[in-house]
């Protein structure tokens, strides 16, 4: 099912890179999101469900992909501002912007201790091939090191909450798929989650599930056991994603390069659903998916 969370509020995402990034707050009452408008990219935070929304980034350059720090006090970003590259705000906006990390990335994240930056560099067209997942470890690390670094496209990083294993995708077998690797011993081992194409990898907030779009744009999950090893079941299938929420194409035509919606410790999934008959770069709602897990239950027992 899905419901509207603000019915008063439309919004253009960041028309740079077709982005559809954004993160829920650690305490669930706030999203960091990128914003197309007038004044161009730029990152706010909107109090949910209905309350204000508010700028936190006011540079020159395109901002995008949020990310809350795990402590809710701070907002890391991407800037086109290769000076300035992964970047971080406080959330109430203000102050300035602090850069965490310089230099030209795609992606950013803190895991949860705060000791390392995990970022994703390589674009598009003739790049393809370069997108590689790099670390940084801040006081510690003069320059971003390889993490997961080769021939082929890795990206969509995605630490679990517990900071022990690491989720991406790669197009490493011909066809992009999500993996899972310890961290920060990467390559100790590595496990193919998705059999059927898989993109946009996410952890439930208290790590046990781990989810990600199929090709036929399913929303699949696979229940983590945690311990030495990882233990991951046979991914089963939730509920379909609308085109709607793709921005009108299937999950393999859509720039997934990141997570393009969160979720909720009570499994509700928010998402950008864009306006049908909009214009370019249409207006989106935000919704909200209730009730899978009970209504997938209830599929079984028939």
């Amino acid at each position: 099912r899905m419901t509207p969370v603000d019915t008063g509020w439309t919004f253009h995402l960041t028309a740079l890179l077709g982005n559809e990034g954004w993160s829920l707050s650690p305490d669930e009452k706030r999203l960091a999101i990128g914003l197309s408008t007038a004044a161009g990219d730029g990152i706010w935070v909107k109090w949910l469900p209905t309350g204000a929304l508010q700028r936190i980034t006011y540079d020159s350059t395109p901002d995008f992909r949020p990310r809350w720090t795990h402590d809710g006090q701070l907002v890391t970003f991407i800037t086109t501002d290769s000076a300035v590259g992964f970047a971080a705000h406080r959330a109430d906006g203000t102050g300035k912007d602090s850069s965490l990390a310089p230099g030209g990335f795609d992606e950013g994240m803190v895991t949860a201790d705060g000791k390392w930056y995990l970022l994703r560099r390589g674009a598009f067209g003739a790049a393809a091939g370069g997108r590689d997942i790099v670390s940084f470890r801040p006081g510690v690390d003069t320059a971003p090191q390889p993490l997961i670094a080769n021939t082929f496209d890795d990206e969509a990083v995605m630490p679990s909450p517990d900071g022990h294993w690491v989720a991406y995708q790669s197009d490493e077998t011909g066809k992009t798929q999500v993996f899972v690797r310890p961290f920060p011993n990467v390559n100790a081992s590595k496990e193919q989650v998705s059999r059927d194409g898989g993109r946009a990898p996410l952890w439930s907030r208290d790590g046990t599930k781990l989810y990600y779009v199929r090709g036929d744009n399913m929303m699949m999950m696979a229940r983590v056991t945690a311990g030495a090893t990882l233990g991951l079941s046979e991914p089963t299938a939730l509920f379909r994603v609308a085109t709607s929420m793709l921005g009108g194409v299937g999950i393999d035509d859509f720039s997934s390069y990141y997570t393009p919606w969160d979720i909720s410790r009570d499994g509700r999934f928010l998402m950008a659903r864009s306006l049908a008959g909009a214009a370019t770069a249409p207006p989106s709602t935000i919704v909200v998916v209730e009730n899978w897990l009970a209504n997938w239950e209830r599929s079984l027992k028939k």
